[in-house]
């Protein structure tokens, strides 16, 4: 059916651009309208991670004693929370980038990422409704598993959607918007969900007030934004597309590909303390699971605020002093609040000294999108940005296998709290281990208009 004007209905509902035309300056409200699903992810995904998962894993799990090769081992629920979490990334390490690769190409009449973008978020709102009624954890893996592939349907295309629609000059103020959106994402979850509804035990509106904020965030961008149709055609076999999804060409894109291992274990680092502040909390002050929540909340509710505070100043201070020399900078400054969390004895402390974490993961996000898109095809946006996604997915991964059974074994049964202290130790290691694997990197300056 088509209107007056001879323009489908349909292609005034959801708004198309030709893959060949101009991309012009975006206004404020179109980058917050764009960057709606990032607020809606950092809700999500920190706070589900951080708080809630954790909770959920304590209230359905107990100690079990692990015996192998003459070793005893008691796996307690930072373990849990550390299977829990891997299992689910693996999901999204392979699921991301081949979806993000498939958009790249495809011709749907209403746009390239769009189509994507709908279905991954309705399995987002059908998994999360799902999850508000577990009572087991094996069916909360099961579920948990099932959200990170819908979460990642959405996530691959959306995140090439961003470079298809930024001008170039525009990228590093659009990329503190999109830092800013996702801190104060992060923050409104731990306000909403880890200081008001947990603590009065309301798990299930919790996890149903995820579902709420991702079917508006996702309405917003599907609606609110315009689409790129894909005009050119590619010729080349589908399965060798999504194989090569996961392949980056490492000499023409060398600095990338460091940028991507410094990313790597930056992200370890932040994922690591939130993974296990619950517990850590709840342990080291020996506080109920709703208490816990809520000083949890707290705690990472401030680092966010810190952060949220760095992200726009340096997303503007990016653009005169380079963003591979903030990303730097907030590798140290990242390894020094870490290495002064190992002797924090008081909660002020802990807070103050996290604070300084959540000024240097501000600092990264300001510019990280940015320092990226600098680096990629943008023929291959949707690839690239799936793979980035990769370094993303495997910093819990890693971080999270390793640090929930030494914090397990160093807690010998819960007798001891060291165990989070040897946490703190190694996350101060994997920041200078990025800010080390940041020098090989090559920065490209983008003329401003």
């Amino acid at each position: 059916m088509a209107t007056a004007t001879g323009i489908p209905s349909r292609r005034r509902l959801f708004r198309v651009l030709p893959d060949t035309a101009e991309r012009r300056r975006l206004s404020l409200r179109q980058i917050v309208v764009l960057s709606a699903i990032w607020f809606a992810i950092a809700y999500l995904m920190n706070t589900l991670g951080g708080i809630t998962i954790p909770y959920l894993v304590s209230a359905l799990t107990r100690p079990a004693t692990i015996a192998w090769l003459g070793l005893h081992f008691t796996a307690d629920k930072n373990t849990y929370v550390a299977i829990l979490d891997t299992a689910g990334a693996i999901f999204a390490l392979v699921w991301q980038p081949a979806i993000g690769a498939l958009s790249d190409r495809s011709r749907f009449r209403i746009g390239r990422r769009r189509p994507y973008i709908m279905v991954g978020i309705a399995g987002d709102v059908v998994f999360l409704s799902a999850m508000a009624f577990v009572t087991s954890y094996w069916m909360l893996i099961v579920v948990y598993m099932l959200l990170q592939m819908a979460s990642n349907t959405a996530q691959g295309p959306y995140q090439g959607m961003l470079p298809d629609q930024v001008p170039d000059e525009q990228r590093p103020e659009a990329s503190g918007y999109y830092g800013l959106l996702q801190l104060i994402g992060t923050i409104v979850g731990f306000i909403v969900i880890g200081a008001v509804l947990l603590p009065g035990n309301h798990v299930r509106l919790a996890i149903l007030s995820y579902a709420a904020v991702t079917a508006i965030a996702g309405a917003l961008v599907v609606f609110g934004m315009p689409d790129v149709l894909t005009t050119r055609r590619d010729a080349s076999p589908l399965g060798r597309a999504i194989l090569l999804s996961f392949a980056i060409d490492v000499k023409r894109y060398r600095d990338f590909a460091w940028l991507m291992v410094s990313r790597l274990f930056f992200l370890m680092a932040p994922v690591g303390i939130s993974s296990f502040s619950l517990n850590f909390i709840q342990d080291a002050f020996h506080l109920s699971r709703g208490a816990a929540s809520t000083q949890a909340a707290i705690l990472q509710s401030g680092v966010v605020v810190f952060a949220a505070v760095m992200s726009l100043t340096a997303g503007l201070a990016a653009q005169r002093l380079g963003k591979k020399r903030l990303i730097s900078a907030s590798c140290v400054l990242g390894a020094v609040g870490s290495t002064l969390l190992i002797f924090a004895p008081s909660f002020l402390l802990i807070f103050l000294f996290g604070c300084l974490v959540g000024i240097a993961l501000g600092m990264f996000l300001s510019v990280d999108w940015a320092f990226m898109t600098d680096l990629i095809p943008k023929a291959e946006a949707g690839r690239y940005m799936g793979v980035s996604n990769i370094a993303t997915v495997s910093a819990g991964l890693i971080a999270r296998p390793i640090l929930g059974p030494v914090i397990d074994a160093f807690n010998n049964g819960r007798s001891s709290v060291i165990g989070y202290r040897v946490m703190f130790g190694m996350v101060a290691v994997f920041f200078l281990l990025a800010l080390v694997t940041l020098q090989p990197v090559r920065e490209v300056r983008v003329a401003q208009r």
